[in-house]
């Protein structure tokens, strides 16, 4: 068998063996699904001890990168999981980017996915179903007079989910998932500011008129009248 793991960088240990992984995994040389060579194979290879790999096995099974399986070896994911440690939204919230880089970091985003749920709508005719249910729900929230906070903001993180999954683009449809994560809280504070999600649903009805027309110009036009919602009902001073 072909040895994989050889060591080519001045760094820390665990940082060479969590290198060679992702290195291994971007050279498409490893996939998910297959099994990674012994602890002592992986140590022998690229110089570490086995304490180190082992150390690194646990950072990569933290991230659901790899799959520890105890009496069976380790291997790489084949399905991540949606997992608690992201280092990604970690680094995103650190940056503290500013509202107006946010602005433009999701209207540009989500054009792109209007974009592409037009392209495959005969792909996605169930997905645009549930968005229209979507709606639907949120108009039966607004004529309940006892419906909560919790409710609208359910229902609208749930209609941008299924935007993102209308484009069809499984990569796409995980960084748009991810944005949404970052922007959850500040959707939320969206409605501590509008009445019975009255601006949420008028962007949304629009969003979907402009997909299920092929209109490209009047669903621009909806992201755009979105996100600047989105931008004025948040709080003053709020922090992203």
């Amino acid at each position: 068998m072909e040895n994989l793991f050889t060591p080519h960088t001045r760094e820390s240990a665990v940082d060479t063996v969590i290198n060679s992984i992702k290195l291994l995994l971007l050279e498409r040389k490893l996939l998910p699904g297959d099994r990674l060579p012994s602890e002592l194979e992986i140590s022998k290879g690229l110089g570490v001890s086995r304490g180190s790999v082992r150390e690194a096995m646990k950072i990569l099974s933290a991230f659901d990168i790899v799959d520890v399986r105890v009496g069976d070896g380790t291997y790489i994911v084949s399905t991540p999981k949606k997992n608690l440690i992201d280092p990604l939204l970690f680094s995103f919230l650190l940056s503290k980017p500013d509202i107006s880089a946010l602005s433009e970091f999701r209207e540009y985003i989500e054009l792109d996915i209007v974009e592409l749920a037009m392209k495959h709508k005969p792909e996605n005719e169930e997905v645009l179903v549930l968005l229209e249910e979507n709606l639907r729900d949120l108009e039966r929230l607004r004529e309940r007079s006892q419906s909560t906070l919790r409710e609208y903001v359910d229902n609208d993180l749930a209609f941008h989910r299924l935007l993102g999954k209308s484009c069809c683009n499984q990569f796409l449809e995980k960084v748009y998932s991810f944005i949404l994560e970052y922007f959850a809280h500040s959707i939320a504070m969206t409605h501590e500011n509008q009445t019975r999600g009255e601006q949420s649903y008028t962007t949304h009805m629009q969003i979907m008129k402009g997909i299920r027309s092929n209109n490209f110009r009047e669903a621009t036009a909806a992201i755009n009248k979105s996100v600047q919602v989105w931008k004025n009902l948040q709080p003053k001073n709020s922090k992203m």
